[in-house]
Formats: structure tokens, sequence, C-alpha cells
């Protein structure tokens, strides 16, 4: 059932069950007030004949049936009734002396004032005293007249019900129909986007109801769904130009080297260079690899409580191991009396990426100059900073080398493919933390780094 329908049903619904709440008031309040208004209709009749029979003494029946037929107007099956203090009838010659109960009689003589319905009868009587002695009167009647007013009322209720019930469910339809038109039109707007166009908007409306604040939320999705098909195409072009270097030197070197008889020295040569590059393609391949992991989502990775002064002793041993000709000293500051205040919650392997990609990057580019290493301790957070006295970056460049594949003009002489700041960004990113770089070219680069503890 489409939202439209369920919404006209529930706004008829809503509006029915207070009309029939209205309807059962009306009906109720004018039942009560039809049935008033007949026992007041009957008081009168009792009283009058009082004062005709009890007021005036010797009052004769035909002079009291001259005065109801001429004063009162004769109610349905009306029956009116004197009984004295043996419960008998008096003043009215009466066939049939069981007209009212003996113990609506009583009850009468006891309460003073008797009322009382039964089905469409109505029944009224008083205790009268006189100096003729105590009477009980009694006066019963049908109120069809009544009856018939409240079932032409209750037709008409209903009637009127029916009718508001199908102009309600049009009405209904109406406005859900002027209220669902701005989402109809958000269901168009974004049908017609492709990803040759992402750079289309909804209409935000105002700006300040639910709709608007769909639209918004659709348009900051298209913003981010732009930006990452627009990264993905730029990451898939760099990356296949990067990669079809290595593969393209690779196999020119094969094929010169197949185009003709080579001796020994000259095969062991060609051989060391298709080495190289294929190093090259393999050590490029495993950054596109972990790039990839570290913009995942983290709840995907698995974390664990790590020693940070731990880490990054292993990771300047890894590099050291590659680059034996490196020089780095690691110095401590505000080192905690209790080891636990040097935890941090991370992924082993990305975070020893990170350090491994900055310390490399600080060898390399300095040829291999001391590098200084400083890990430092605050409350929250530890932090550390790697300094090296290389190349340094352009101050136009700076902003630019977490691109992945971009490298400054004065790196370009180095073996490297432009991935490894990019990747470390995106982990320390992954694990909440912080990366700040700032060079000052021919002097050095200062690479800073802050995890939060865990």
């Amino acid at each position: 059932m489409r939202i439209k329908t369920k919404l006209s049903l529930l706004f008829t619904l809503v509006i029915a069950l207070m009309l029939i709440a209205l309807n059962f008031y009306i009906y109720s309040l004018s039942r009560s007030f039809a049935s008033s208004d007949f026992f007041f209709r009957l008081q009168q009749r009792v009283y009058a004949a009082a004062n005709v029979y009890l007021e005036e003494d010797e009052v004769s029946k035909k002079i009291f049936q001259e005065f109801q037929v001429k004063f009162l107007e004769k109610l349905p099956g009306e029956t009116i009734r004197f009984y004295d203090m043996r419960n008998q009838p008096a003043f009215i010659e009466d066939y049939t002396p069981s007209a009212f109960p003996v113990s609506v009689i009583e009850k009468t003589r006891k309460e003073k004032i008797y009322r009382n319905k039964d089905h469409r009868t109505y029944t009224y009587g008083i205790f009268y005293t006189d100096n003729q002695g105590d009477f009980v009167i009694l006066v019963s009647a049908d109120d069809k007249s009544g009856d018939v007013k409240l079932k032409h009322l209750g037709n008409i209720l209903i009637l009127g019900f029916l009718l508001n019930l199908i102009v309600l469910y049009f009405i209904g339809g109406l406005f859900t129909k002027k209220m669902l038109r701005p989402i109809n039109e958000i269901i168009a707007h974004v049908n017609s986007i492709t990803d040759s166009n992402l750079d289309l908007r909804l209409n935000e409306g105002n700006g300040k109801d639910e709709l608007a604040e769909l639209a918004i939320t659709f348009n900051k999705m298209l913003k981010r769904l732009g930006n990452a098909f627009k990264l993905q195409q730029s990451f898939v072009a760099s990356a296949s130009h990067e990669l079809r270097t290595p593969l393209t030197s690779i196999i020119g070197n094969i094929e010169v080297f197949l185009s003709r008889q080579r001796s020994a020295e000259e095969y062991k040569i060609v051989l060391n260079t298709v080495l190289e590059e294929a190093e090259r393609l393999h050590k490029l391949s495993d950054g596109l690899l972990n790039i990839a992991q570290a913009s995942s989502d983290i709840k995907t990775i698995s974390m664990e409580r790590l020693r940070i002064d731990e880490l990054l002793e292993e990771s300047i041993q890894s590099v050291k191991k590659q680059m034996t000709e490196s020089k780095m000293d690691l110095y401590f500051e505000n080192l905690p009396e209790n080891s636990e205040d040097l935890l941090v919650t991370g992924n082993k392997n990305l975070l020893s990426i990170a350090f491994e990609n900055v310390l490399e990057n600080a060898n390399k580019f300095s040829n291999n100059k001391n590098v200084k290493i400083l890990m430092d301790n605050s409350p929250d957070k530890v932090i550390v900073t790697i300094t090296d006295s290389g190349i340094g970056i352009p101050e136009k460049d700076v902003e630019k080398i977490f691109q992945t594949f971009y490298r400054s003009e004065n790196a370009l002489s180095f073996n490297g493919s432009g991935v490894g700041l990019s990747l470390c960004e995106k982990i320390i990113n992954l694990h909440s933390g912080l990366l700040f770089v700032k060079s000052t070219p021919g002097k050095g680069t200062i690479v800073t780094i802050m995890l939060k503890k865990s």
C-alpha cells in the first residue's frame, strides 16, 4: 500500500473516531434532555391533578376530565392514579387497582418523589399531604414522540457520519497528495542523477521542515558520492599510470634482451633491472592494498591495545634492516611511571606501516643523515615527532603531499610512487589521530603524529 493511501486512511480514521465520539455525545445529550423534558411534563401533570382534586374540594371526575381535555395534551398510554394511606385508588373510578405495583406506591411514599423509566414508559410520582389526607399520586406515559425524534436524530447522525467519511477520504487524499508532492519531486530528481551528473543538487525548499532536512541529507550524500567518484577516477588513472611504468620497463628490457644473443654479463645487468622494476611494482601494489584497507570502516578492522613505545622501536628496527645506512635516534620526554599510560587502541599492522613510511621518507630524502625521533607523553595522547635534515618540501606542495601519487618536483629524482604520505594520513585518521607536516626547503621536514590514549 502506498504512503499516500495509508496517510489518507489514517487521516480518515482519526477524524472518524472523533466524529463517532462527537455523535455519541450529541445523541446521549439529546436523549438525556428528552428524558428530562418528559419527566418534567409528567411532573406538571401530577401537580395539575393534585391541584384539581385536592386543593378544590369535591371536584368530580367529570370536572377533571374536562380540565384534562381542555388544558393537557393526552399522552400515549397515559395513566394517572391517586392512592390513599391504604394504597387504594381514590377520586378516580378505577377498575384496575393494580395499575401501579404496591412496591412503587410504598417507595414513592417513603422517598417523597419517584422517577423511573422502563423501556419507553416513564413513571413519575409524588407523596402529597392535604387536609383530606396523605396521598400518593402517580402518572405514567409513553414518550413515543421523543423516541421518534431520537430515532430521526440517530439516522441523521449516521447518514452524516457516512457522508463525512467519504468527503474526508477525498479531502485527505488531496492534502496527502499536496504534502507528498515535494517527495515525488525528490524521487524524480534523484532518479535523474547518474554518474555523469553527480554535481546536481536537490531543491532544499525552506530549509526548515523535515522534507528540507531530507533534501539537505541527500545533497550531502551526493557531495560525498561525487567526491568519492572523482577520487576513484583519479586513483584509477594514477594507479594505471604508476603500474604501467614498471611494467613497460620490464617488457621493454625483456624485448631488448631477447632481440639477440647476449653475454652473461649483459644477462645479469638486464635481470637486475627487471628485478628492480618488479620490486617497485610489488611495493606499489602493496601500497595500494594498504590504502584500500586504511580507507575502510574502522568497525571492520581488528583493534587491540598497543604500547606505542614498543611499536615505535619495532618500526625503527624494521627500517634499519631495509636501509642499513640509516641513522635514527629515539628520545623520550615526560615518560609516565605507569606503562599503562602509553597504551593506544589500534591495528598494529597499519600503525607499523604508517611509522615505517614516515621513517623511510625521512631517511631517503635526507640521504641517510641523522633522523631525530621524539616521543612525548601528555595526559590524553601520545605525540611522536620525526625530524630530518633533508631536501624539505616546497610551500606550494605541502597541502598536496597527502594526495595519492602526488610528488614534489624536488623529489622526482628519488625512487618512490607518492603513496607513502597519503597512506600514513589515512591510517592515522582511521585511528582518530592527527598528522601534521612542517617543512622548510633545503633544511628538512618535521612530521608530527598524535594518537589518543586508550
